[in-house]
C-alpha cells in the first residue's frame, strides 16, 4: 500500500472493515471519498485543520471529525490517506511511516476503491464538477444506479458523493497529476488549456498527461470531448477516436441553442428537447457532455433528459444565494479566465437588464502571474469589477505578484479592493436591477454568505 507508478486496485486497500484515517478531510474531493470508502465497508474518520464546521453529511453518517491534526489520531488506523495540501513531512504522516500505517494520496486511494469497476472519468481544465454532477442525476434517473464522487456540494444528494452499486462518475482533477491514477473505462474531456502550470510547466505537459489519461479508455467506451474546444479535438485526433458533443455542425451531439437554458440535441438515432435549471451557453455545454455519457451507459434519452432537467446546479456553481429587492447575490467558483468568462455570459444571459458587479478573487500566486491579462479581459465583461488579494492556498508569495498585476491591465472598470471595503459594497440597497457576484476559488465564498445573511436580514428589517 506505498505510491509507485502501477495503477492502484483493491487489494491496495486495507481488507473490508478495516480503519482508514483522511487527513484533510474538510476538503470537497476527501469528504465525497470519506463516503464512498464507509460505504464500501470500511471504518472511516478524518481530521482536519479547518475544523468541524459545515460537516454535517460527514456527521450524519457517524464518520468522526477532528479538528486539527495530531499523531495520535494514527493509533489504530490501518491507512491514512492524505489530501495534496497535507504534506510528507507532516508529523502524522511521519507518525504513520514510523509505526508501519500505510500512507496513501487522496489520488491513488480514489483509484484503488474505483479502478477495478466501470469508470466513467470527467476530466477537463473547466467544467467536469458540473458534468459529474449532471451525469450523475441523469444516470440516476435513468435507473443506472451510479455512484459518484464530484468537487461541488450537491443538494439532491446532500454532499459531495453518491452511492450506488452501478458503474462510478467520477470526476477527474488534473491538479498534481491525480487523474492519472484513474483508470477510465469512459474518459470526458470537456476542454484542455493551459493551468497549473506550477505542476506542468507549459501547456505541452498539461496536454501529454489528458492524453496519457484519455488513452486507458480506448479500447474500453472510449472517449467523448468536447467539438468545440481546439485543445479537446486535438486530443481526440491524437488518440484517433472519440464521440464528440457541442455547437459544432460536426458534432455527434450537437446541440442546438433555443434560449439562454433551453436547448436541443441531436444526434445519429435522434433528437431531445431539454429545459435546464442551470443558464449560460457553458451549461448546454456541459448537459451534452453528460447526456452522451449516460447514452453510453445504455440510458434511455427520455430518462435522462428528465434528470437533465432535475439538476439544480453544484455549490459555488453560478449559485444564486439570494435576491433582495433590487439586488440578486451569486457565489461562483471560476478561478480561470475561461472560467470567468463564461459565467459573466451566462450572469448576461441571466440577467439581461441587470448591473453586473464582481468581486474577484485571485487563486494562487502563480495562476495570477501566468494569466494576469487574460484575467483583466474576462472581467471586464462585467460592468464593474474589484480585485481581493491573492488567495495563496498551498503557495508562498512570489515578489511582485499581487492583484494590482490584473488591476493594471485593467480598463476604468476594473479596480482593488480590500476585505473590509468588499464586504460594504452591499450596505445600501441599488436603486436598479444589479447582480453582485463574488468569485474565486479561494474564501471569498465566506464573504458571498456574509454579505447574502446580512442583506436578508436588512431586508427583514432585523
Amino acid at each position: 500500500m506505498t505510491d509507485d507508478r502501477s495503477l492502484a486496485g483493491s487489494s491496495d486497500l486495507p481488507n473490508t472493515g478495516g480503519h482508514i484515517h483522511l487527513m484533510g478531510i474538510a476538503g470537497a474531493g476527501m469528504r465525497g471519498l470519506g463516503v464512498l470508502l464507509q460505504h464500501a465497508g470500511f471504518v472511516v474518520s478524518g481530521c482536519d485543520s479547518a475544523g468541524t464546521t459545515g460537516l454535517a453529511d460527514l456527521a450524519e453518517r457517524g464518520i468522526s471529525v477532528e479538528t486539527g491534526h495530531d499523531p495520535t489520531h494514527i493509533r489504530v488506523a490501518d491507512l491514512l490517506v492524505r489530501s495534496s495540501a497535507v504534506s510528507i513531512d507532516a508529523d502524522e504522516v511521519v507518525a504513520a511511516k514510523k509505526h508501519r500505517v500505510a500512507v496513501m494520496r487522496r489520488a491513488r486511494a480514489l483509484g484503488a476503491l474505483l479502478n477495478n469497476r466501470t469508470l466513467v472519468g470527467v476530466a477537463g481544465t473547466h467544467g467536469k464538477t458540473t458534468i459529474t454532477g449532471m451525469a450523475g442525476q441523469a444516470a440516476e434517473s435513468a435507473g443506472i444506479d451510479p455512484v459518484v464522487l464530484v468537487g461541488g456540494n450537491m443538494p439532491v444528494w446532500g454532499g459531495f458523493a453518491r452511492t450506488g452499486s452501478g458503474p462510478a462518475i467520477v470526476e477527474a482533477d488534473e491538479y498534481d497529476r491525480s487523474f492519472l491514477e484513474l483508470d477510465p473505462t469512459l474518459a470526458i474531456i470537456s476542454s484542455l488549456e493551459s493551468e497549473h502550470l506550477d505542476i506542468y510547466g507549459d501547456f505541452e505537459g498539461v496536454y501529454r498527461a489528458f492524453v496519457e489519461f484519455a488513452e486507458r479508455s480506448k479500447d474500453e467506451m472510449g472517449l467523448v470531448y468536447c467539438a468545440d474546444d481546439e485543445g479537446a479535438c486535438s486530443l481526440a485526433t491524437s488518440i484517433g477516436s472519440g464521440l464528440s458533443y457541442g455547437f459544432s455542425e460536426d458534432a455527434w451531439c450537437q446541440v442546438k441553442r433555443l434560449g439562454s437554458s433551453s436547448c436541443q440535441f441531436i444526434w445519429p438515432a435522434g433528437s431531445v428537447r431539454v429545459n435546464l435549471r442551470v443558464p449560460g451557453r457553458h451549461n448546454q455545454q456541459n448537459a451534452a457532455a453528460a447526456f452522451t455519457a449516460a447514452l453510453i451507459l445504455g440510458g434511455d434519452p427520455a430518462a435522462i433528459v428528465r434528470g437533465l432537467e432535475m439538476f439544480t446546479g453544484a455549490g459555488r456553481r453560478l449559485e444564486i444565494l439570494g435576491t433582495w429587492g433590487h439586488l440578486t447575490v451569486v457565489d461562483d467558483y471560476a478561478h480561470h479566465p475561461t472560467e470567468v468568462t463564461a459565467s459573466l455570459i451566462a450572469l448576461r444571459d441571466e440577467f439581461p437588464d441587470a448591473h453586473l458587479h464582481v468581486i474577484f478573487q485571485p487563486h494562487l500566486f502563480t495562476r495570477t502571474r501566468d494569466f494576469a491579462g487574460e484575467f483583466a479581459v474576462a472581467l471586464g465583461e462585467a460592468d464593474e469589477s474589484w480585485v481581493l488579494p491573492v488567495y495563496p492556498a498551498r503557495e508562498k508569495p512570489i515578489d511582485g505578484v499581487s492583484e494590482k498585476l490584473i488591476v493594471d491591465l485593467g480598463g476604468p472598470s476594473v479596480a482593488a479592493i480590500d476585505r473590509e471595503s468588499a464586504d460594504r459594497l452591499s450596505d445600501s440597497q441599488p436603486n436598479s436591477p444589479t447582480v453582485l457576484v463574488f468569485m474565486g476559488a479561494g474564501d471569498v465564498t465566506t464573504l458571498a454568505h456574509g454579505v447574502a445573511k446580512r442583506v436578508a436580514g436588512n431586508a427583514m428589517g432585523e
